[in-house]
């Protein structure tokens, strides 16, 4: 699908039913292989790792598939969930609606890992998101990762092969509406709107929050091309970056 004009929000039927069917495959060679090198050896029988922000199951599904989680998904879109449901069922993977914010149906420190993929750039509220990186530092054992995956600040207006956040030329403030190019898997593209946060406004979610400067991985694909003039962006610049911390 294309859209023209205004962008649709995130926690809509049309972008639920657009986003099943979006080109994942940035995020499949950038941020999947990254989240799950950073957790390999920490699964196990009774361990419990949150996929926040689930969407339609993508991360949930390959963290129960690496290793023996029980995996919450958690995510504010009913119809999210609903195509998570379908598409992404597993026994140890257990996809549940929630606010954003709060995590009280679990106890302090008893969550063996925390993932949170491009979430935080389609959340318009600074209040609800230093909330639930509260809530996500209360729930974690002590020792146990968090990995913050989100898109580059560093790269708007950048046109990659599967995406784009920004205007090219833009600038953009703390808090800013980034209009945002999604590829579909049949080439055609759908228009959502993304927030802007500079990478020292997620250091200081997560500092509020109590957690440790995070590390900072900007992954790019390897180059095969000697002409940097024809080869994609993604070659050259980051399209995601992963914040990896820790309670």
């Amino acid at each position: 699908m294309t859209t023209d004009g205004q962008p649709f929000g995130w926690d809509t039927t049309t972008v639920a039913d657009a986003y099943r069917d979006r080109d994942m495959r940035l995020a499949e060679q950038l941020v999947f292989p990254a989240v799950l090198r950073r957790l390999a050896g920490r699964a196990g029988p009774g361990r419990l790792a949150l996929d926040i922000g689930c969407g339609t199951g993508a991360v949930a599904a390959r963290l129960v598939n690496a290793g023996e989680w029980g995996v919450q998904g958690l995510d504010p879109s009913a119809d999210m969930l609903g195509i998570a449901r379908a598409d992404r069922p597993h026994p140890r993977v257990s996809y549940r609606l929630f606010d954003g914010r709060s995590l009280d149906w679990l106890a302090d420190g008893s969550v063996d890992a925390a993932v949170c993929c491009l979430v935080y750039c389609t959340d318009p509220d600074d209040g609800r998101l230093a909330a639930l990186t509260a809530e996500i530092r209360r729930v974690l054992r002590p020792g146990a990762p968090y990995l913050l995956a989100d898109l580059n600040p560093a790269a708007t207006g950048v046109a990659f092969s599967t995406l784009r956040h920004g205007e090219p030329g833009a600038v953009y403030r703390d808090g800013d509406t980034v209009p945002t190019l999604l590829r579909l898997r049949d080439g055609t593209m759908m228009t959502s709107a993304t927030y802007y946060r500079s990478l020292d406004r997620y250091r200081r979610f997560l500092a509020e929050a109590g957690f440790p400067s995070p590390t900072v991985e900007l992954p790019t694909l390897p180059s095969g091309s000697p002409d940097a003039s024809t080869v994609p962006a993604e070659l050259r610049t980051a399209p995601y970056m992963i914040l990896a911390t820790h309670a």
